[in-house]
């Protein structure tokens, strides 16, 4: 299977290239066929890791020749232009996180791929990580009456500010809580501090989301009983390789991990804080 990786400034560019390098056993059907970045530096880097040789001129050269295409552009302002044309051509995307960082965005690039019948996945790798796994059995189990999550986030950078590093706190609740929050409030006291923090209200309790400048991601759970249940992780890493099995699975078999609506749902939880700290006001989640 042929593939090609877009906007490959990011380290999911070079984790993925290294797995199907260093791993032939398991990835010998999988071929990297080229690469586009806007940053001569990224590119360079790529090939001079010997993932590949092939250097495009503009995103959309590969149609008709890749078999499937990551998109991993920093920037979440570039996942919909480079996307979309593979989209529309019937070609199964993987989008990195931020999957797009603006609302509109992520509803254009979703309907498209529903009229097409392309398959999407991605976001946040941190959905996968496997501390988190008991906490998300416990809350199907029990009744919570609160919890938090924590993450790091880079609140200034040219890379769409807020929305560069943000999506992987939304990944983490999502795992854990459950996609039904119904409003969220926010303050940012200083974006330079990069402190913000939420509270994502859901039917019968709230979360605390924390985004610091701590690199560490964490959560917990509070019961009724008193009795409280976290999971903390310090290193993320192991959780490219499930990301790339599952975006390989996707493009072999057709069969998506998510749904268009739930590939949206962390954009709209992140507009919507994004809007909550900025207007200052609760806002409603549709």
């Amino acid at each position: 299977m042929k593939i090609a990786m877009l906007g490959v400034e990011n380290s999911h560019a070079d984790a993925f290239g290294k797995l199907i390098s260093e791993n032939p056993e398991k990835y010998g059907d999988i071929e990297i066929i080229g690469v586009y970045s806007d940053d001569p530096a990224a590119f360079q880097r790529i090939v001079d890791a010997g993932y590949t040789d092939c250097i495009a001129q503009a995103p959309d050269e590969f149609l008709g020749i890749a078999d499937a295409v990551a998109v991993v552009a920093r920037h979440g302002d570039n996942h919909l232009k480079y996307a979309l044309p593979y989209v529309r051509a019937g070609v199964p995307c993987f989008i990195d996180k931020p999957f797009c960082a603006d609302l509109n965005d992520a509803y254009t690039l979703a309907n498209a791929a529903k009229e097409s019948g392309a398959s999407l996945c991605g976001g946040s790798c941190i959905k996968f990580l496997t501390e988190l796994t008991p906490l998300s059995r416990l809350v199907k189990e029990k009744k919570p009456v609160g919890g938090t999550v924590a993450c790091p986030i880079n609140m200034v950078n040219p890379y769409g500010g807020f929305w560069f590093y943000s999506q992987h706190l939304i990944e983490m609740l999502i795992a854990v809580f459950g996609r039904e929050v119904r409003s969220v409030t926010a303050v940012c006291p200083d974006e330079n501090e990069n402190r913000l923090t939420v509270i994502f209200h859901y039917k019968d309790f709230d979360v605390c989301g924390l985004y610091t400048n701590s690199y560490t991601y964490y959560a917990n759970v509070l019961f009724a009983d008193g009795s409280v249940y976290d999971g903390r992780c310090e290193s993320v890493g192991y959780a490219f390789e499930t990301e790339l099995d599952e975006f390989l699975n996707m493009a072999k078999t057709g069969e998506m991990p998510e749904s268009y609506g739930e590939l949206v749902y962390p954009v709209k939880l992140l507009d919507a804080i994004h809007r909550a700290y900025t207007e200052k006001r609760e806002v409603e989640i549709e």
